[in-house]
């Protein structure tokens, strides 16, 4: 009697599982919404506010001093890449990757600038 109660309870288990499991993917969303994230919005404007000051500063870079403009270069790279992370973190749908590709070649040109000028 306990042998049979045995094969009975575990035939029970081995239907149910998979068939629970099933109806679990099933039932699941296929590609999770993204949850919002807190603070990108203000994130994302202080980035872009911070971007946007930044080229008004840059111009007077030729009346600088070496160390000055260098010091002035480095910030501009330092925004430009809070700016990407936040961006990267914050943004979502397609003009994301247009963004971060901006971004991106941004960052390479100051990159540059810095090693062929500042050392």
């Amino acid at each position: 009697m306990i042998k049979r109660f045995v094969i009975a309870a575990i035939a029970f288990v081995a239907l149910i599982v998979p068939s629970a499991f099933a109806a679990a993917l099933l039932a699941a969303p296929a590609r999770p919404a993204p949850l919002p994230q807190t603070g990108c919005q203000r994130s994302l404007a202080d980035a872009n506010a911070s971007l946007a000051a930044m080229p008004v500063r840059m111009k007077h870079l030729a009346s600088l001093e070496r160390a000055d403009a260098c010091t002035a270069t480095r910030l501009y790279f330092m925004e430009l890449v809070k700016a990407r992370a936040v961006t990267a973190v914050c943004k979502s749908g397609p003009d994301r990757e247009r963004v971060l590709g901006r971004l991106d070649a941004d960052v390479e040109r100051i990159n540059s600038a810095i090693a062929a000028s500042c050392r």
